[in-house]
């Protein structure tokens, strides 16, 4: 059995390999180790990259049978799924990540390693995205429109414009290019016996920034495209991690 010092050393390793274009070296580092919901979570990171969507989508269901608070797995999940185009699939996906943000407007995953927020508007929209392919356009402006009442950026005033184009044309918010789970760096210096990889627990965030990726149907380009980044100011709701 690894130790939790070769388990942290390995993770370190996977996220080099992967920084590096390595992508199939960083599965091969990844999937030994591959207890927790953080590691699965950065395989489907990697497969995403790849264009292995059906497998990528595996792995974010698996970081949330490990964590089933961790809404950015469900986020991610429904991201793979539009790519497949499987729109209802997905739908179910943004709505579990839309229950499991647990009426919060925004979640920091920073502090665990992971340098994304991730916003209920966000999943509204992404959600009311899903709702129009599926031709529900009742339910898709109920979300467009709720989404535009939780912006919490400036970024999130396309959002206005989305509800009045009716979500025509529009892409969907999802975690950037390059963006995975990465230990800490004192840790990985230290090398300490200790369980870094434990499931998530998540605080509210005080700043930062979103991404945009996919555009409609066309051949989809999940983290390669490298979103756009843009910066945030926020004020979010205080939130209670979960037991």
């Amino acid at each position: 059995m690894a130790t939790l010092k070769y388990e942290l050393e390995q993770w370190n390793e996977g996220v080099i390999a992967f920084d590096e274009g390595d992508y199939d070296g960083a599965l091969e580092i990844f999937e030994p180790i591959a207890d927790s919901a953080k590691i699965h979570f950065n395989i489907g990171v990697v497969l995403a990259t790849l264009g292995e969507f059906d497998q990528a989508s595996a792995a974010y269901e698996q970081a949330t049978k490990l964590d089933k608070y961790l809404a950015i797995a469900y986020f991610q999940n429904g991201v793979a799924n539009v790519a497949l185009e499987d729109y209802a699939k997905a739908l179910t996906c943004f709505h579990d990540a839309f229950l499991y943000l647990r009426g919060n407007m925004v979640i920091d995953y920073t502090q665990l390693g992971l340098d994304f927020k991730l916003y209920s508007c966000q999943v509204l929209f992404n959600r009311a995205l899903c709702y129009i392919e599926l031709g529900e356009m009742d339910l898709a402006m109920n979300d467009l429109w709720r989404a535009t009442r939780e912006k919490q950026t400036k970024a999130h005033d396309i959002l206005d414009q989305a509800l009045r184009d009716k979500g025509q044309d529009c892409t969907v918010f999802t975690v950037p290019h390059g963006v995975l789970y990465r230990p800490p760096e004192s840790k990985v210096k230290n090398s300490k016996k200790k369980d870094y990889l434990g499931n998530s627990k998540v605080v509210a965030a005080l700043d930062g920034g979103d991404s945009t990726g996919f555009q409609g149907r066309s051949a989809w380009q999940v983290q390669l495209s490298g979103p756009t980044n843009v910066a945030a100011i926020e004020e979010p709701r205080p939130m209670t991690p979960p037991n």
